[in-house]
């Protein structure tokens, strides 16, 4: 009956008025039953009536909108703004539902924001529906991976959420290969399928709970993982890039017209890749190890050219 209700509320969002047999034959319901309807809908505030005879049927007041009992302009903004920035996770379904609520509203989002991740369009839109169809259904899924250091592993894993961090996308699930929680950069997962088991929901440890680095998918999850300070010197000739890169507070200017710049990062390939990409016009200062590091891969890189 809610579903009715709430169904009969829509249609007259859109239509001026509708006859009651329509409605009827729309919800396989008696005519009486949609009088009935009707009077439920008056009895509980919304502002619906019936005229009978010729040209007659169910109407809402005129200008009468839902917002009006439910939320105010704001809040009608932010709903609106908030599925229009998840259009391209789910363009079929959002684009309907901004469609019906574009309707109950009487407007359309502004628009102020868009949001691409084009990474879900074409080859990878398919893995995406797929480990969004297994999350919501709470179904355990099995998938190949490959490892930071290219082994694949077979892996038999109980979803539970997406999670975009740092230009990647992670998949945060229980492993049970290993038995413990694990996340899983998306890019790695390849021949995933919903297998025909059901799991109880788990809860992430920390709301905000950040993926582990790429490099070490294969430890335990953690809700507040390591950040390491990295201190830089970029010479100047690269400003342009440095202000793209980096905050405005981990940017000092030196006299000379370079700069120092001290961040914080959760190391992974993608931080060696951004860092190695200044050469030959950056000095990494701290932490030791992570310039130790970078010389050798760079040494494994002249070797193999």
């Amino acid at each position: 009956m809610v579903n009715r209700l709430f169904g009969i509320c829509y249609q007259l969002m859109k239509r001026e008025k509708i006859p009651a047999r329509e409605l009827a034959e729309r919800y396989e319901v008696s005519v009486r039953t949609i009088y009935r309807d009707v009077e439920m809908l008056s009895m509980a505030g919304v502002p619906v009536f019936a005229s009978k005879g010729r040209g007659g049927g169910i109407s809402l007041m005129e200008h009468c909108v839902i917002d009006k009992m439910f939320v105010n302009e704001d809040e009608k903004a932010q709903i609106l703004a908030a599925l229009e920035s998840l259009r391209e996770t789910a363009p079929s379904d959002n684009t309907e539902l901004l469609q019906k609520l574009g309707d109950f509203f009487q407007t359309s989002g502004s628009n102020w924001v868009s949001i691409d991740f084009s990474d879900w369009s074409g080859r990878q839109e398919m893995l995406f529906s797929l480990l969004k169809k297994a999350i919501l259904q709470s179904r355990v899924i099995a998938f190949d991976y490959y490892s930071a250091d290219g082994k694949m592993e077979h892996r038999i894993a109980e979803p539970i959420q997406l999670c975009f961090k740092s230009h990647n996308w992670y998949l945060r699930a229980w492993c049970r290969n290993r038995q413990d929680m694990r996340t899983f950069k998306v890019l790695r997962i390849k021949r995933p399928e919903i297998l025909d088991e059901s799991f109880s929901s788990r809860r992430i440890c920390g709301r905000n709970a950040e993926p582990a680095p790429a490099e070490q998918d294969d430890k335990k999850t953690s809700a507040c993982p390591g950040l390491t300070t990295v201190i830089l010197e970029i010479e100047g000739s690269q400003a342009y890039r440095i202000y793209d890169s980096f905050g405005e507070e981990e940017i000092f200017p030196e006299e000379n017209g370079d700069f120092l710049i001290r961040t914080a990062y959760s190391i992974d390939d993608w931080v060696y890749g951004v860092i190695l990409s200044y050469c030959p016009y950056i000095k990494v200062h701290e932490p030791v190890w992570l310039r130790e590091k970078l010389h050798h891969i760079l040494q494994k890189s002249a070797e193999k050219i």
